[in-house]
């Protein structure tokens, strides 16, 4: 039996736990309609934003949902079931959009390029090494705080979008935002003393 709706978040975790178990173990198409529903609206909102068409965002979150059922077996393996379900979704968003020639962005990648075409060999070497280490320090956040970082300052997403998408409040939203701009300016500043003044103020910008 299906457990009963509920807005709490840890009781909604648990009950996330109990359909993933009883639809690898039972192959229940009960318990995977309920995950549906629990999903589909949040996913869906998140494929619209980034591919911008309802009928796109529909076959993307379907399709995610078809690769879940394939991979029924090992749903609970997934050690973060909500961020992988965002994560597939905005993947193959920015594949359809890159096929379409619309859009080319890298997940893994966060959209900060301090490139500047009139810079000299030496400063353009400084400029790569700056935004290596933008990356590299947001890889070390934790999934969550990585992925609303995304969310807001790649893709554009306001703060109250992504509460919604996350099912966290606004309060948290910030918390991340504010800890990974704070996880930034650290790293920046082991290399501030050695960056060019006009370099730094284009890190900061993109920040």
């Amino acid at each position: 039996m299906i457990k009963v709706i509920t807005t709490d978040k840890g009781m909604l975790d648990t009950e996330i736990k109990y359909l993933l178990n009883d639809i690898a173990l039972n192959s229940s198409r009960a318990s995977f309609k309920r995950l549906y529903l629990l999903y589909y609206g949040k996913l869906f909102n998140l494929a619209k934003s980034l591919v911008k068409q309802d009928e796109l965002a529909e076959e993307i979150t379907n399709d995610v949902f078809m690769n879940l059922w394939a991979r029924r077996a090992s749903l609970p393996e997934i050690n973060n079931f909500t961020y992988y379900c965002y994560t597939s979704v905005k993947n193959k968003s920015l594949t359809s959009l890159a096929k379409n020639q619309l859009k080319s962005v890298n997940i893994d990648d966060v959209n900060v390029d301090v490139a500047d075409s009139s810079a000299t060999g030496e400063d353009k070497l400084v400029c790569e090494d700056l935004t290596k280490l933008i990356n590299t320090t947001l890889s070390k956040l934790s999934d969550q705080c990585r992925l609303v970082f995304k969310l807001i300052k790649e893709d554009g997403l306001k703060y109250r979008e992504v509460a919604d998408l996350l099912d966290i409040s606004i309060k948290t939203v910030e918390y991340h935002m504010g800890n990974a701009l704070k996880n930034l300016a650290q790293g920046l500043k082991e290399v501030q003393k050695s960056t060019p003044a006009a370099a730094s103020e284009k890190i900061s910008k993109n920040i």
